[in-house]
């Protein structure tokens, strides 16, 4: 089951049993409780019909699901990290049972922080007799459209072109997204409208955003600023290695636009294949534009090279990275003579 298909039934008052909320999203699975806590919990009653516990043990899980909810319809019990679903052990046979007899007055949600571990009896149990609810990252669509809700809610207006700035930004963490957005609310003040300079000011960028400004300034011949760039991501705690990944993974996007054009596929087609979010997708088209086909394949191959001397021992991590980036602005400096 996903979040649509739990939000529709939570929305229908047909929540009852046992759940599993799994998935890296977490920011979305704790709203997905919050919409539960609301539907079941009469204003007011919430501490009343409400037990929360961390790994517990199975008589308490029992003993709060048998609770009778007070001037309600059903209770909540939330057990959060229960050892045997983050692949610490097994649960035992008493509440492996018990998942089948959950009472109709009682709602009773696991909450595991990540994915759990499908190979547990707990897991299984909760699958059959209940319902696992998936809590995947949002695509770039369901993303920003959470971005222009998430605007609304504080009184904001956000076009979706700017969301896509924003998540292009930051990344497709709800919950980074989330502080960014009240930090860019707040800059705002009585101004209702947030706009794309609102973001380029103050949004921090993530390690995907900073790597495609380093490759603009790279593409620009910009030694200052791509050096400058790099070594705020360093300062930052980045490893030089997965920059360089990064790096790689660039390339090999500005390598796909050049072959797709070479097949004369339209500029709309090429967004769509890519995979990235389409301010993504605008961004690499545009650097592909002060490259020949030839060069990205040697900006890739440079990569690939330095990515294969460090792992196998033949060049130190340290420096290899700027190694490869002086070989990268030498292609351009080589064409414009």
């Amino acid at each position: 089951m996903d979040r649509k298909e739990f939000h529709q039934l939570v929305k229908d008052g047909k929540a009852q049993g046992a759940y599993l909320f799994e998935g890296p999203e977490e920011n979305i699975k704790t709203s997905a409780l919050q919409s539960l806590r609301k539907a079941l919990l009469p204003e007011g009653l919430e501490e009343l019909n409400e037990s929360v516990m961390d790994n517990p043990a199975t008589d308490a899980i029992i003993a709060a699901a048998e609770t009778l909810p007070f001037l309600a319809d059903k209770r909540l019990v939330l057990v959060r990290e229960h050892s045997a679903l983050a692949g610490r052990g097994d649960a035992d046979e008493k509440l492996i049972d018990y998942i089948a007899r959950v009472p109709d007055s009682c709602v009773l949600v696991f909450m595991a922080r990540g994915k759990a571990d499908a190979r547990k009896k707990l897991y299984n149990a909760i699958k059959k007799h209940g319902a696992i609810v998936t809590f995947a990252p949002l695509n770039d669509a369901e993303l920003n459209a959470w971005i222009v809700r998430t605007f609304s809610s504080m009184g904001k207006q956000c076009t979706p072109q700017t969301a896509s700035v924003l998540s292009f930004t930051v990344g497709s963490d709800t919950a980074l997204l989330r502080t960014e957005i009240e930090k860019l609310a707040a800059l705002a003040g009585q101004r209702e409208e947030i706009t794309e300079a609102d973001v380029h000011a103050v949004a921090t960028r993530s390690i995907e955003c900073t790597v495609f400004e380093m490759v603009d300034a790279v593409v620009a011949g910009q030694e200052g600023r791509a050096f400058g760039l790099l070594r705020d991501m360093l300062t930052a705690g980045e490893e030089r290695l997965g920059i360089l990944a990064m790096l790689l993974r660039q390339f090999r996007l500005l390598q796909h636009v050049k072959i797709m054009q070479y097949e004369k596929l339209s500029t709309q087609t090429i967004k769509q294949k890519l995979g990235v979010a389409p301010f993504a997708a605008e961004r690499c088209i545009r650097q592909a534009q002060g490259y020949t086909g030839g060069e990205v394949r040697q900006a890739v191959e440079i990569c690939l090279q330095m990515e294969y001397r460090v792992k196998s021992g033949q060049h130190n991590q340290e420096g290899s990275l700027e190694a490869a980036m002086l070989e990268i602005f030498a292609l351009r400096k080589k064409r414009l003579g």
